[in-house]
């Protein structure tokens, strides 16, 4: 697998984290360069709920459409996006963990064809623009 894997224990409950990063107004305050991220899918959240989540990348906006691949109460989250041809897919877990929680995150990459050539160097990306996800989620939610 192409990817990268953290984790982070935060002084809050499973439910309070999983609940702070599956809402999605609470997107730019963990991820640096995301400026918003929009639910397109009417009523709760659930497998196959699309979100419109934009970024600042080098001065530009750029927005992609993101879908729910996992999503189980204060367990397991994932989000997935697939652009050309390169499929990403953010995995969450929430354990219990001294009077907190253990979050962890691995990212996976995956690609067929000729795109799987442009696997490590997506996931090299990722990992830099995000390396810091789950530290911004820590401080969010302790401050």
């Amino acid at each position: 697998m192409s990817g990268f894997e953290m984790n982070e224990w935060i002084a809050r409950t499973p439910k309070e984290v999983f609940d702070f990063i599956t809402a999605s107004e609470n997107a730019p305050k963990v991820t640096s360069s995301v400026v918003s991220m929009v639910k397109l899918t009417e009523g709760p959240v659930r497998v196959g709920t699309r979100y419109r989540e934009t970024r600042l990348m080098n001065g530009k906006e750029h927005s992609t459409e993101l879908e729910v691949a996992a999503y189980e109460p204060d367990q397991r989250y994932a989000m997935k996006n697939l652009t050309e041809g390169i499929e990403t897919i953010y995995h969450y877990s929430f354990k219990p963990e001294k009077e907190g929680t253990r979050i962890e995150l691995v990212c996976e990459v995956k690609a067929t064809g000729l795109k799987k050539l442009m696997v490590p160097v997506v996931a090299s990306i990722l990992k830099k623009e995000d390396g810091d996800h789950l530290q911004r989620l820590k401080q969010a939610m302790e401050a």
